[in-house]
């Protein structure tokens, strides 16, 4: 079987730089259509490894090209169907990622199942990751832009490190049927290595941010 291990390696990078940012959630996608496809996630759920569409608050940070937060003084009583993180946590942070003045090509969203406040600089902080993040998310819309929706969601579970049987017991597929899978988005996305390991610089270290 394959492995995505530049894919890998970003999200632990990732993951490590929202370790700055108070949070219970973060997925970081790109744009396609209207909607948000998921590259990296911070835990595997069915929810979080497909596509969906803008929520309003996440297409006006996309629209006024800059962080968007909300921060809840009291809790929703009235909860949406299903429990939507974005519509029912108290704070929600949304993070275009694009250079500098440049429509953006994806988005960062993290958010706090509990009480909290998102500070200025919080919100600066999202919206240099954001920026920072712009190259890798360039580099990867494409190929995995020629994924359908079944090996899109192999490919996340890849960059998990998830072998075969995890594989076929997360999508409740054959370890055979998993196989072919893991090996046809290998295939597609074997250019990636070098174009992400190049593409990746380092992310911002909270308190030396980049000027936005």
């Amino acid at each position: 079987m394959g492995q995505l291990p530049d894919l890998q390696e970003a999200r632990r990078r990732l993951g490590l730089a929202l370790d700055a940012l108070c949070h219970d959630r973060w997925v970081l996608g790109y744009l396609r259509g209207g909607s948000l496809q998921p590259i990296a996630a911070s835990e595997i759920t069915p929810r979080l490894l497909q596509g969906r569409p803008l929520a309003p608050l996440s297409r006006r940070a996309l629209y006024e090209k800059r962080p968007v937060v909300v921060n809840s003084v009291i809790e929703n009583p009235n909860p949406s169907n299903g429990y939507d993180w974005e519509l029912d946590w108290p704070a929600v942070l949304y993070a275009p990622v694009g250079e500098i003045g440049q429509r953006p090509i994806g988005l960062l969203t993290v958010g706090c199942r509990r009480d909290h406040w998102y500070t200025d600089a919080d919100v600066h902080y999202a919206g240099s990751l954001g920026i920072t993040l712009a190259p890798m998310v360039a580099a990867l819309r494409r190929p995995l832009g020629r994924l359908n929706e079944t090996e899109h969601e192999v490919a996340q579970l890849l960059s998990y490190g998830l072998s075969e049987p995890e594989i076929a017991r997360a999508m409740k597929v054959s370890e055979r049927r998993a196989r072919v899978l893991a090996d046809e988005v290998t295939r597609k996305l074997r250019i990636v290595s070098i174009e992400v390991g190049l593409a990746f610089p380092e992310l911002p270290v909270r308190g030396r941010e980049l000027r936005l």
